[in-house]
Protein backbone atom coordinates (compact mmCIF):
# COMPACT_ATOMS: atom_id res chain seq x y z
CA UNK A 1 0.00 0.00 0.00
CA UNK A 2 1.40 3.38 -0.98
CA UNK A 3 1.65 6.02 1.73
CA UNK A 4 -0.13 9.20 0.50
CA UNK A 5 2.23 11.35 2.56
CA UNK A 6 5.07 10.13 0.33
CA UNK A 7 3.32 10.95 -2.96
CA UNK A 8 3.65 14.09 -5.06
CA UNK A 9 1.83 14.94 -8.28
CA UNK A 10 3.64 17.12 -10.80
CA UNK A 11 2.19 18.29 -14.12
CA UNK A 12 4.47 19.50 -16.89
CA UNK A 13 2.45 22.15 -18.70
CA UNK A 14 2.40 22.43 -22.51
CA UNK A 15 5.27 24.94 -22.53
CA UNK A 16 7.49 22.40 -20.77
CA UNK A 17 6.29 19.53 -22.96
CA UNK A 18 6.92 21.37 -26.23
CA UNK A 19 10.45 22.26 -25.06
CA UNK A 20 11.04 18.51 -24.41
CA UNK A 21 11.88 19.00 -20.73
CA UNK A 22 9.93 16.04 -19.30
CA UNK A 23 12.64 13.40 -19.08
CA UNK A 24 15.15 15.85 -17.63
CA UNK A 25 12.58 16.87 -15.03
CA UNK A 26 12.00 13.24 -14.02
CA UNK A 27 15.77 12.81 -13.57
CA UNK A 28 15.97 16.03 -11.54
CA UNK A 29 13.20 14.77 -9.27
CA UNK A 30 14.99 11.41 -8.92
CA UNK A 31 18.10 13.23 -7.75
CA UNK A 32 15.91 15.01 -5.19
CA UNK A 33 14.84 11.64 -3.77
CA UNK A 34 11.61 10.95 -5.66
CA UNK A 35 10.82 7.86 -7.76
CA UNK A 36 8.52 8.19 -10.76
CA UNK A 37 5.71 5.63 -10.40
CA UNK A 38 3.16 6.82 -12.98
CA UNK A 39 3.25 8.87 -16.17
CA UNK A 40 0.59 9.97 -18.63
CA UNK A 41 0.41 12.31 -21.61
CA UNK A 42 -3.02 13.84 -22.13
CA UNK A 43 -4.88 16.90 -23.34
CA UNK A 44 -6.12 18.97 -20.44
CA UNK A 45 -9.69 19.60 -21.59
CA UNK A 46 -11.73 22.16 -19.61
CA UNK A 47 -13.47 19.51 -17.49
CA UNK A 48 -10.16 17.99 -16.37
CA UNK A 49 -8.63 21.41 -15.84
CA UNK A 50 -11.50 22.51 -13.59
CA UNK A 51 -11.06 19.42 -11.42
CA UNK A 52 -7.30 19.79 -11.33
CA UNK A 53 -7.34 23.45 -10.29
CA UNK A 54 -10.38 23.30 -8.00
CA UNK A 55 -8.24 23.95 -4.91
CA UNK A 56 -5.84 26.46 -6.48
CA UNK A 57 -6.08 29.94 -4.96
CA UNK A 58 -7.52 32.67 -7.15
CA UNK A 59 -4.89 35.13 -8.34
CA UNK A 60 -6.41 38.27 -9.81
CA UNK A 61 -3.07 39.17 -11.36
CA UNK A 62 -3.35 36.32 -13.88
CA UNK A 63 -6.14 36.23 -16.48
CA UNK A 64 -7.78 32.79 -16.21
CA UNK A 65 -9.12 32.86 -19.78
CA UNK A 66 -5.68 33.73 -21.11
CA UNK A 67 -4.11 30.95 -19.09
CA UNK A 68 -6.70 28.49 -20.46
CA UNK A 69 -5.42 29.14 -23.99
CA UNK A 70 -2.15 27.47 -22.97
CA UNK A 71 -3.88 24.09 -22.72
CA UNK A 72 -5.11 24.35 -26.31
CA UNK A 73 -1.53 24.55 -27.59
CA UNK A 74 -0.42 21.05 -26.65
CA UNK A 75 -0.66 18.16 -24.17
CA UNK A 76 0.48 17.99 -20.56
CA UNK A 77 2.61 15.32 -18.92
CA UNK A 78 1.27 14.11 -15.58
CA UNK A 79 3.80 12.46 -13.27
CA UNK A 80 3.17 10.82 -9.91
CA UNK A 81 6.23 10.50 -7.69
CA UNK A 82 6.93 8.61 -4.48
CA UNK A 83 9.43 10.10 -2.04
CA UNK A 84 12.00 7.52 -1.01
CA UNK A 85 12.02 8.59 2.61
CA UNK A 86 9.07 8.86 4.98
CA UNK A 87 7.69 12.02 6.48
CA UNK A 88 9.91 13.46 9.18
CA UNK A 89 8.39 14.51 12.48
CA UNK A 90 6.67 17.87 11.94
CA UNK A 91 7.94 17.82 8.34
CA UNK A 92 5.84 18.43 5.24
CA UNK A 93 4.27 15.73 3.12
CA UNK A 94 5.95 14.98 -0.19
CA UNK A 95 3.26 16.92 -2.06
CA UNK A 96 3.61 19.99 0.15
CA UNK A 97 7.40 19.83 -0.06
CA UNK A 98 7.42 19.65 -3.86
CA UNK A 99 4.83 22.41 -4.26
CA UNK A 100 6.33 24.66 -1.60
CA UNK A 101 10.07 24.12 -1.89
CA UNK A 102 10.98 22.43 -5.17
CA UNK A 103 8.71 23.96 -7.80
CA UNK A 104 9.56 27.61 -7.14
CA UNK A 105 7.68 30.90 -7.26
CA UNK A 106 5.09 31.35 -10.07
CA UNK A 107 6.82 34.63 -10.96
CA UNK A 108 9.95 33.34 -12.74
CA UNK A 109 12.27 36.16 -11.66
CA UNK A 110 11.60 35.07 -8.07
CA UNK A 111 12.18 31.34 -8.65
CA UNK A 112 15.56 30.42 -7.20
CA UNK A 113 18.21 28.38 -9.03
CA UNK A 114 17.54 25.36 -6.81
CA UNK A 115 13.90 25.11 -7.91
CA UNK A 116 12.33 23.46 -10.93
CA UNK A 117 11.17 26.76 -12.41
CA UNK A 118 14.50 28.40 -11.82
CA UNK A 119 16.54 25.46 -13.10
CA UNK A 120 14.48 24.72 -16.21
CA UNK A 121 13.80 28.30 -17.21
CA UNK A 122 10.19 29.34 -16.63
CA UNK A 123 9.61 32.44 -18.76
CA UNK A 124 6.61 34.35 -17.39
CA UNK A 125 3.77 33.95 -14.87
CA UNK A 126 1.71 31.93 -17.38
CA UNK A 127 4.50 29.98 -19.07
CA UNK A 128 5.84 28.76 -15.74
CA UNK A 129 6.22 25.10 -16.73
CA UNK A 130 4.52 23.28 -13.83
CA UNK A 131 1.53 22.62 -11.69
CA UNK A 132 2.07 20.69 -8.46
CA UNK A 133 -0.49 19.37 -6.01
CA UNK A 134 -0.26 21.59 -2.95
CA UNK A 135 -0.93 18.96 -0.26
CA UNK A 136 -1.93 15.38 0.39
CA UNK A 137 -5.60 16.24 0.87
CA UNK A 138 -5.87 17.19 -2.82
CA UNK A 139 -4.04 14.15 -4.22
CA UNK A 140 -7.08 11.93 -4.81
CA UNK A 141 -9.04 14.54 -6.76
CA UNK A 142 -6.10 15.75 -8.83
CA UNK A 143 -4.80 12.24 -9.53
CA UNK A 144 -8.26 11.20 -10.69
CA UNK A 145 -8.48 14.29 -12.91
CA UNK A 146 -5.29 13.26 -14.70
CA UNK A 147 -5.12 9.45 -14.48
CA UNK A 148 -8.83 8.61 -14.16
CA UNK A 149 -8.10 6.83 -10.91
CA UNK A 150 -7.54 7.91 -7.31
CA UNK A 151 -4.36 7.28 -5.36
CA UNK A 152 -5.61 3.84 -4.30
CA UNK A 153 -5.47 2.85 -7.95
CA UNK A 154 -1.68 2.89 -7.77
CA UNK A 155 -1.51 0.81 -4.57
CA UNK A 156 -0.14 -2.42 -6.00
CA UNK A 157 3.16 -4.13 -5.12
CA UNK A 158 6.21 -2.13 -6.17
CA UNK A 159 4.13 0.98 -6.78
CA UNK A 160 2.79 2.00 -10.18
CA UNK A 161 4.05 2.05 -13.74
CA UNK A 162 5.84 4.92 -15.44
CA UNK A 163 5.48 3.32 -18.86
CA UNK A 164 5.43 5.92 -21.62
CA UNK A 165 7.96 8.44 -20.42
CA UNK A 166 10.66 6.62 -22.37
CA UNK A 167 8.90 7.68 -25.56
CA UNK A 168 8.94 11.39 -24.78
CA UNK A 169 11.36 13.43 -26.94
CA UNK A 170 14.69 14.24 -25.35
CA UNK A 171 16.19 16.69 -27.88
CA UNK A 172 15.61 20.03 -26.16
CA UNK A 173 13.77 22.81 -27.97
CA UNK A 174 14.12 25.81 -25.64
CA UNK A 175 12.12 28.96 -26.29
CA UNK A 176 14.14 32.09 -27.03
CA UNK A 177 12.41 34.64 -24.86
CA UNK A 178 13.46 38.16 -25.78
CA UNK A 179 14.46 37.54 -29.41
CA UNK A 180 11.03 35.95 -29.98
CA UNK A 181 9.19 38.88 -28.41
CA UNK A 182 11.27 41.46 -30.25
CA UNK A 183 10.92 39.54 -33.52
CA UNK A 184 7.13 39.39 -33.32
CA UNK A 185 6.93 43.09 -32.50
CA UNK A 186 9.36 44.01 -35.29
CA UNK A 187 7.30 42.02 -37.82
CA UNK A 188 4.22 43.93 -36.66
CA UNK A 189 5.49 47.45 -35.94
CA UNK A 190 8.52 47.50 -38.21
CA UNK A 191 12.27 47.60 -37.48
CA UNK A 192 12.21 51.38 -37.13
CA UNK A 193 10.02 51.05 -34.04
CA UNK A 194 11.52 47.88 -32.58
CA UNK A 195 15.30 48.06 -32.41
CA UNK A 196 17.25 44.98 -31.42
CA UNK A 197 19.74 47.02 -29.39
CA UNK A 198 16.98 47.97 -26.92
CA UNK A 199 16.23 44.37 -25.93
CA UNK A 200 17.97 42.14 -23.38
CA UNK A 201 19.81 39.02 -24.49
CA UNK A 202 17.95 35.70 -24.29
CA UNK A 203 20.61 34.47 -21.87
CA UNK A 204 19.40 36.99 -19.28
CA UNK A 205 16.02 35.22 -19.09
CA UNK A 206 13.17 36.82 -17.11
CA UNK A 207 15.52 38.36 -14.53
CA UNK A 208 14.52 41.67 -12.94
CA UNK A 209 17.07 43.70 -14.98
CA UNK A 210 15.92 42.02 -18.21
CA UNK A 211 12.25 42.66 -17.41
CA UNK A 212 13.03 46.32 -16.75
CA UNK A 213 14.94 46.65 -20.02
CA UNK A 214 12.15 44.94 -21.96
CA UNK A 215 9.52 47.22 -20.42
CA UNK A 216 11.58 50.25 -21.47
CA UNK A 217 12.02 48.79 -24.97
CA UNK A 218 8.23 48.38 -25.26
CA UNK A 219 7.63 51.96 -24.16
CA UNK A 220 10.06 53.21 -26.80
CA UNK A 221 8.54 50.97 -29.48
CA UNK A 222 5.02 52.24 -28.70
CA UNK A 223 6.20 55.85 -28.91
CA UNK A 224 7.99 55.29 -32.21
CA UNK A 225 5.09 53.39 -33.74
CA UNK A 226 2.44 55.84 -32.59
CA UNK A 227 -1.16 55.69 -33.73
CA UNK A 228 -3.34 52.61 -33.29
CA UNK A 229 -0.42 50.19 -33.22
CA UNK A 230 1.38 52.08 -30.46
CA UNK A 231 -1.85 52.34 -28.47
CA UNK A 232 -2.44 48.59 -28.84
CA UNK A 233 1.04 47.77 -27.58
CA UNK A 234 0.43 50.01 -24.58
CA UNK A 235 -2.93 48.28 -24.11
CA UNK A 236 -1.26 44.86 -24.02
CA UNK A 237 1.02 46.09 -21.24
CA UNK A 238 -1.80 47.54 -19.12
CA UNK A 239 -4.22 44.67 -19.81
CA UNK A 240 -6.81 46.62 -21.80
CA UNK A 241 -5.99 44.90 -25.12
CA UNK A 242 -7.06 41.26 -25.23
CA UNK A 243 -5.13 38.33 -26.61
CA UNK A 244 -7.73 37.88 -29.35
CA UNK A 245 -7.33 41.49 -30.47
CA UNK A 246 -3.55 41.17 -30.42
CA UNK A 247 -3.69 38.02 -32.56
CA UNK A 248 -6.07 39.70 -34.99
CA UNK A 249 -3.69 42.58 -35.70
CA UNK A 250 -0.19 41.12 -35.66
CA UNK A 251 1.09 39.35 -38.81
CA UNK A 252 0.63 35.60 -39.21
CA UNK A 253 2.93 33.87 -36.75
CA UNK A 254 3.08 30.45 -35.18
CA UNK A 255 0.83 30.06 -32.12
CA UNK A 256 3.67 29.56 -29.64
CA UNK A 257 5.50 32.73 -30.71
CA UNK A 258 2.32 34.77 -30.49
CA UNK A 259 1.33 33.35 -27.12
CA UNK A 260 4.82 33.72 -25.69
CA UNK A 261 4.93 37.32 -26.86
CA UNK A 262 1.53 38.33 -25.55
CA UNK A 263 1.80 36.62 -22.16
CA UNK A 264 5.28 38.05 -21.62
CA UNK A 265 4.25 41.60 -22.52
CA UNK A 266 1.01 41.35 -20.56
CA UNK A 267 2.92 40.54 -17.36
CA UNK A 268 5.96 42.79 -17.73
CA UNK A 269 4.51 45.47 -15.40
CA UNK A 270 3.62 42.84 -12.78
CA UNK A 271 7.11 41.35 -12.84
CA UNK A 272 8.75 44.78 -12.85
CA UNK A 273 6.70 45.87 -9.80
CA UNK A 274 7.23 42.64 -7.80
CA UNK A 275 10.67 42.47 -6.17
Amino acid sequence: MLDPDRLALLVVKPDGVTQHLTRLISLWMRDEGHTLIAFRELSLIPERRARLYASSPEDGRIDGELEAVLYTLGPVHAMLFERKTGRAADGPSAAADVAGRLVGDPLPHRAGPGTLRGHFGALNPVLNLFHATSDTEHLDRETHALFDRAVEGFAWPNGGSAHGIGYTPHLLRPFKLWSTVAGVLAAWLGPEAVRAIDWPADSHGPSSPAVGAALMACTRAAQRAGGEAGALLTGVLDGSASYARFCGLVPDIDPWSGYLTYTTLRHLPLCADTP
